[in-house]
C-alpha cells in the first residue's frame, strides 16, 4: 500500500471518494484538467459499484469478486499516482493536500547519513578453516555498538600469499549486523594469507570509508 490509501478495503474506497471528489470539486486548485479530474472520478465509481455487486448475495459470485479486485487495483493505482504527483507539487498548500488525504511532505525531515569513520577490526580467534573478527567503530573502540546511522558491516576479504594493502582487490564476504563474524575458508587456502577490509554502510545504501586492513594467515 501507500502512505495514503488505507489498507482494509471499506476505509479505502472512503479514502479514494474523497480524493476523487475533493479534485473534482476544484481540479484547479490541484493543478489537474477537467478530463483528469473526470478519470479518477470515474475509476473509483466504477470499484465502488464493484464492491456492491460482490457484496450482495444475489449477485457475490467469483466472477464478480474478481471483477471486484480488478477494479480496485486500477483504482488504487491511478490514485496513487495523482497522490504522489499531488504530493511533491509545491505550488498546492499543505492543507488541500490534507483535505484531500494527501500527507504533505515533510521539509523538517532530514536524511540519517552513513557515518564517515571507519570500523576497526580485530581478529580475535583462528581454527583450522576458519577465523573469527569482531569490530567495532574507531571512535569507540570499547563499545560494541555500530555508529549512529550504520546499519550494517560490509565485510570483504582478499586471500594471497601475503598481505593486501588495496581493498580494491578485495572480495565481497557478507554484510553482518552483530558480533563476531565468522569467516570461513577453502581447503586450498591453507597457509595463504587472509586481509579483511570492512565499512559501514547505512539504510539508503551509502557507505563510508575503508577501515585498515588486518591480515592472518590461514590455518588448516
Amino acid at each position: 500500500m501507500t502512505d495514503y490509501i488505507p489498507e482494509k478495503e471499506p476505509k479505502a474506497l472512503v479514502w479514494m471518494q474523497n480524493f476523487a471528489n475533493g479534485i473534482a470539486a476544484d481540479c484547479a486548485r490541484y493543478m489537474l484538467s477537467t478530463a483528469e479530474a473526470a478519470v479518477i472520478v470515474a475509476t473509483v465509481e466504477a470499484y465502488a459499484a464493484a464492491i456492491a455487486i460482490s457484496s450482495a448475495p444475489a449477485t457475490r459470485t467469483p466472477v464478480a469478486t474478481a471483477n471486484k479486485d480488478d477494479r480496485r487495483n486500477a483504482a488504487m493505482a491511478l490514485c496513487r499516482q495523482f497522490a504522489i504527483r499531488t504530493k511533491n507539487n509545491a505550488g498546492i498548500s499543505d492543507g488541500d493536500k490534507i483535505a484531500i488525504g494527501v500527507r504533505p511532505v515533510n521539509r523538517g525531515r532530514q536524511p540519517i547519513q552513513c557515518p564517515q569513520t571507519a570500523p576497526l577490526l580485530n581478529i580475535i580467534a583462528a581454527t583450522p578453516g576458519a577465523q573469527t573478527l569482531r569490530y567495532a567503530d574507531s571512535m569507540t573502540p570499547d563499545a560494541a555498538r555500530k555508529p549512529f546511522g550504520a546499519t550494517e558491516l560490509q565485510l570483504f576479504v582478499a586471500i594471497a600469499d601475503g598481505p593486501v594493502a588495496d581493498a580494491n582487490q578485495a572480495r565481497f564476504y557478507g554484510k553482518f549486523t552483530k558480533n563476531p563474524v565468522g569467516v570461513a575458508f577453502d581447503p586450498s587456502d591453507n597457509g595463504k594469507q587472509a586481509t579483511y577490509f570492512g565499512r559501514w554502510s547505512s539504510r539508503r545504501g551509502d557507505v563510508g570509508p575503508w577501515s585498515l586492513p588486518v591480515t592472518m594467515t590461514i590455518a588448516a
